[in-house]
């Protein structure tokens, strides 16, 4: 019985050090913890392998009445629009009532288009739906956001 029990600490150490080792090789600064439980985390996981916590998403304002705000993505669905009741209120004559969306899909993020006067553009292109990577720019009306994941 005891030497389960070692034999089964052993194995999780070996564990740990190992998905640690992963995580620290091959990387040059800039090394990513989880926001959480602060364990080293490797660049293509989208959630803690340690805690399970999900960074969160967020869209910076570069140009337009919210230039300079960060709106983090904390919701299930994220709504744009110009009248009060959506997550972000645009008072733009160029946003609809109720514009776009953003929602967790699949560990990403889905934007789209509700059908908007104007429609969303992502990087230059007008698009009715886009699974959003870092660094995407969006335009809304008269507004440009960055698009960022931690």
């Amino acid at each position: 019985m005891v030497g389960i029990v070692v034999g089964s600490v052993v194995g999780l150490v070996v564990l740990l050090l190992f998905v640690t080792w992963l995580a620290r090789r091959g990387r040059r600064g800039g090394q990513r913890f989880c926001g959480n439980c602060r364990q080293p985390q490797l660049p293509q996981w989208d959630r803690c392998y340690f805690c399970g916590w999900t960074p969160a998403a967020r869209l910076e304002f570069i140009l337009g009445p919210l230039a300079g705000h960060v709106v983090e993505l904390r919701e299930e669905v994220t709504t744009v629009g110009s009248v009060a009741g959506n997550t972000v209120v645009l008072a733009d004559p160029a946003v609809s009532r109720k514009h776009a969306g953003i929602r967790r899909v699949d560990g990403g993020y889905e934007l789209a288009d509700f059908g908007s006067t104007n429609g969303i553009y992502v990087n230059g292109h007008r698009m009715p739906k886009k699974l959003l990577a870092g660094g995407d720019v969006i335009r809304v009306g008269n507004s440009e956001l960055v698009f960022r994941r931690e």
